[in-house]
């Protein structure tokens, strides 16, 4: 199997979004936690498996290597797609996005925003690391409100603590407009 079949049946869990308990086990053990779940998946010995979790307050995008994307992934007219093609095809450029993403779509795509206190973190899989990415933990509570813990943390009496909701802030949206579109969302 190609990293990236690997990567799709591993994206295509339900338990990503609501197991907490293998969210966890991924977290601690991913070889291990992808071994009891992806049987018949064999992950070469070589390769280092480094976990990332998307939160309210950050959202990890994974950058595949160039031969592993596929015609049908790609959309051209979608300029966050632009930017991702533009790494990918430019060593210095992706460095450079890597180092300081926020500041590198400031330029790229001024029209964005993504608000001060959001954290973006580009990492890029090869054949020897391979980046997986836990989306948010779906909660039943997608009615917009907010939790008891969520109001007492918001009133400075529980400290800080992190909304857990799959869908995240308005990051990369033109004001009144959609989000960007990436090739496979469950993995940028």
């Amino acid at each position: 199997m190609t990293q990236q079949e690997i990567l799709n049946k591993f994206g295509s869990l339900d338990k990503l979004i609501n197991d907490a308990d293998f969210r966890n086990a991924l977290k601690n053990n991913p070889r291990k936690a992808l071994a009891n779940e992806l049987s018949g998946v064999q992950i070469p010995d070589n390769v280092n498996l480094i976990v990332h979790e998307n939160t309210a307050n950050e959202m990890h995008i994974i950058l595949l290597p160039d031969t592993e994307a596929s015609a049908d992934d790609i959309v051209d007219d979608d300029p966050m797609e632009l930017v991702l093609d533009k790494a990918m095809a430019d060593k210095s450029f992706k460095d450079l996005l890597m180092i300081d993403p926020k500041g590198v779509l400031a330029k790229e795509l001024p029209d964005f925003f993504v608000p001060d206190e959001f954290k973006i973190y580009f990492h890029e899989n090869t054949a020897t690391e391979w980046h997986l990415l836990i989306p948010s933990l779906e909660t039943d509570d997608e009615d917009g409100e907010l939790s008891e813990d969520e109001l007492e943390a918001v009133a400075g009496g529980a400290g800080r603590r992190r909304r857990r909701r799959r869908r995240g802030p308005h990051i990369g949206r033109r004001r009144g407009g959609k989000g960007p579109r990436c090739r496979k969302r469950r993995f940028r």
